[in-house]
């Protein structure tokens, strides 16, 4: 019986980036795409912004380890900025799940001095 959860997961986890986008995720290769295109830098901006509140819930319900610190006063240009850097130096990960890669962006450049 446990097996069906682990093949249904198994399944999710290495599905190519066309099922990703039919689940209504966003990859990674999409969220360069909207980032790079004036016409769509707001829903890049919606986009981050809305996985920073994700992760600010997360971290506040299940009292899980930051993965970043954020400097207080870094604005949003900054962070989109982040992002985007990191995305287009690692075009081997755009298939992944663009909120995964948005924390894996952040966690990269902005590490808790008191975890290292």
């Amino acid at each position: 019986m446990r097996a069906i959860p682990i093949t249904v997961f198994a399944v999710f986890l290495f599905t190519s980036s066309t099922a990703f986008s039919q689940l209504g995720y966003l990859t990674g290769q999409e969220l360069l795409a909207s980032c790079e295109d004036p016409a769509h830098l707001p829903e890049c901006s919606r986009y981050i912004s809305g996985v920073l509140d994700a992760h600010k819930f997360d971290l506040s319900r299940f009292g899980s380890p930051r993965d970043f610190c954020l400097p207080e006063d870094l604005a949003m240009e900054e962070i989109e900025r982040v992002v985007l850097k990191w995305l287009k130096a690692h075009p081997d990960r755009l298939r992944v799940t663009a909120a995964n890669l948005v924390l894996l962006a952040l966690t990269d450049r902005f590490k808790c001095r008191d975890r290292d």
